[in-house]
């Protein structure tokens, strides 16, 4: 498996290499870079890249536009954002960008640690630091095996057209499943859904 360092303070990518390299057996390669584009170059060298930390103050750069260049270029990449800020509205919008992870840079190690094994296992994942501003999820849905499905790639960052073009199906039927997967699980939108569907153990049928 290879993971790939995006933050501009050496220091910190020693650390985070450090703490990376407690996760035996999950670690093979890991890749540092300080900029978008070094980040870029390094995904489109390595194609088989599956995890992204990323930092969103970059020096004269902002992390955000990483993310969605990243996402644009790799989408399979699982992106896990590391930041100083504990802004609500921002790990909002990077979640709708695509990120399967905010993780403060307050938390602790165990804290990063557990996010990096949940994101690894393809799950949305947020410390119970931000649980207090999340609604409470309605007991045990039940999810078709397509809208699982659906609900799999939306935790991939996928857009509605990518998963169109993934599952064989129209971007209009794609829109109905997501329009039904909130419904079911009394989300408003996908990062709502994906929070509340990475709480719940969802019952297929």
């Amino acid at each position: 498996m290879k993971i790939l360092l995006l933050d501009d303070h050496t220091l910190f990518r020693a650390g985070l290499k450090l703490l990376l390299s407690t996760l035996s057996g999950h670690t093979s390669a890991l890749l540092e870079a300080s900029t978008i584009d070094e980040a870029l170059a390094l995904t489109a060298q390595h194609p088989d890249l599956l995890l992204c930390l990323l930092d969103l103050e970059l020096k004269h750069e902002h992390g955000l536009s990483a993310l969605s260049q990243i996402k644009a270029a790799a989408p399979g990449v699982a992106v896990v954002i590391v930041s100083a800020s504990e802004d609500w509205p921002t790990v909002q919008t990077c979640l709708e960008a695509g990120a399967m992870s905010y993780i403060p840079k307050s938390a602790s190690p165990d804290t990063l640690r557990q996010a990096l094994l949940r994101v690894l296992a393809g799950e949305v994942f947020l410390p119970p630091a931000f649980d207090h501003l999340q609604t409470s999820p309605a007991p045990t849905p039940v999810l078709t095996v397509r809208q699982h499905e659906i609900l799999h790639a939306l935790n991939r960052g996928l857009s509605n057209k990518q998963i169109a073009r993934e599952l064989s199906l129209s971007e209009y039927t794609v829109k109905e499943h997501i329009a039904n997967i909130f419904r079911i699980l009394g989300a408003h939108n996908r990062i709502e859904a994906l929070l509340k569907a990475s709480r719940l153990p969802l019952r297929k049928h």
